[in-house]
């Protein structure tokens, strides 16, 4: 690999970009200099003729070391414990599982729903608190489907996932698949789950939409809530909402900003 080096006008910037583009660049990155001017740094696989082609520019190539940029991204993601009981590891990972805890197998190279986030976290650990064997279980929002898979491992009788993103769910079912793990979900809304169907909602989603949601909520769910993905300046709306419906809170986790509530069915109390 090599770094191509040209030194220019910011207003001739896009044009030469374009043109390092044609020529074959893997990637291209601008920097600002003094003087309305601006550095391009492309890479080449083959740095032929560049010196001859942009030589107006003040071109300079550099050597890149060869590296192995799966291997630099696996080593990225190291296997972490959530709760007190998941523990949650990539798909190549080899390492034993600690004693005590159940291995939930995470799947990188998504945008979200490795179980990173602070939000994901927390709505895992109160999975880990609110689930009973008995229950039916739905994740709304199902993303990459780690909340369901995190619910089968942990014990529960049946599991859903829903999400409005059909790629979402594509990603959701192929994950599940490759865990041996039941890919009951689909895509659509809550508006095509039955009525009282569900003992445990999950949904790792975002405040408003959770207010917005809060009558589906409390439609579907017969026992209890689970509700992350929520600021803490954000919390108490959130509970309002459902507060409306019947449901009060019964265990605030918190972790930095975020905030995950779970919300009881008072008639089922």
């Amino acid at each position: 690999m090599y770094s191509l080096y040209l030194e220019g006008l910011e207003s001739e910037a896009e044009l030469l970009s374009s043109e390092l583009w044609d020529e074959g660049a893997t990637g291209i990155q601008e920097e600002p200099l003094v003087g309305a001017r601006c550095q391009l740094r492309a890479w080449f696989e083959d740095p032929a003729g560049l010196l001859q082609r942009f030589a107006t520019f003040g071109p300079r190539i550099e050597s890149e070391p060869d590296v192995d940029w799966e291997a630099e991204s696996r080593q990225a993601w190291q296997p972490f414990a959530v709760g007190r009981r998941l523990y949650l590891a990539p798909e190549w990972d080899e390492s034993a599982t600690p004693a005590g805890r159940i291995r939930l197998t995470i799947h990188p190279g998504q945008a979200l729903g490795t179980g990173a986030h602070p939000a994901t976290q927390l709505c895992l650990e109160a999975l880990e608190t609110q689930l009973l064997a008995s229950d039916v279980v739905l994740d709304v929002g199902a993303g990459t489907g780690i909340l369901a898979s995190a619910a089968h491992h942990l014990g529960a009788r049946h599991v859903m996932g829903c999400d409005i993103d059909f790629d979402s769910i594509s990603v959701a079912r192929c994950n599940l698949l490759s865990d041996a793990l039941p890919p009951h979900v689909f895509a659509g809304s809550t508006r095509a789950v039955r009525s009282q169907s569900i003992d445990l909602l999950l949904a790792n989603i975002n405040a408003v939409t959770h207010q917005t949601l809060a009558g589906e909520y409390a439609r579907i769910a017969r026992r209890c809530l689970s509700l992350s993905g929520v600021p803490d300046r954000h919390a108490a709306k959130v509970s309002e909402a459902l507060a409306k419906f019947g449901y009060k809170v019964a265990q605030t986790l918190t972790k930095n900003e975020w905030v995950a509530l779970v919300l009881c069915n008072e008639e089922d109390s």
